[in-house]
């Protein structure tokens, strides 16, 4: 999905709809955090972990970052790169906002594209 669109009203609902997706979002909406680190969080076996992260990177709801770790490796973890969901009833139809947070690089793509 293309983060600068924002995801459908199902995708967002159904995501928010979940127990498990909810704990991952608001987990990862505080601090980066792999995948092992949110199963022991949600209290949820890590194959559990991955399918609601898919199912929020799909959305366009979290994003893979990098985290150096001092023996030179590293891990990825996951953030939430939004700020904020709002639904709204216009002419009839239900319409979704996802605001995105400042720190999210499409979101700051997005904003330097609109300012050329």
């Amino acid at each position: 999905m293309d983060v600068s669109e924002d995801p459908s009203l199902e995708a967002v609902v159904g995501l928010l709809d979940d127990e498990y997706a909810r704990t991952v979002l608001t987990a990862v909406s505080t601090e980066p955090m792999s995948a092992t680190e949110l199963a022991d969080h949600c209290d949820c076996s890590l194959p559990t972990a991955y399918r609601r992260l898919e199912r929020l990177e799909s959305a366009g709801l979290v994003a893979e970052r990098t985290r150096p770790r001092t023996d030179g490796h590293h891990d990825t973890v996951y953030t939430a790169t939004l700020d904020e969901v709002s639904i709204r009833l216009r002419d009839g139809r239900l319409h979704l906002t996802v605001d995105r947070r400042d720190d999210d690089p499409a979101g700051r793509l997005a904003d330097l594209w609109g300012d050329l």
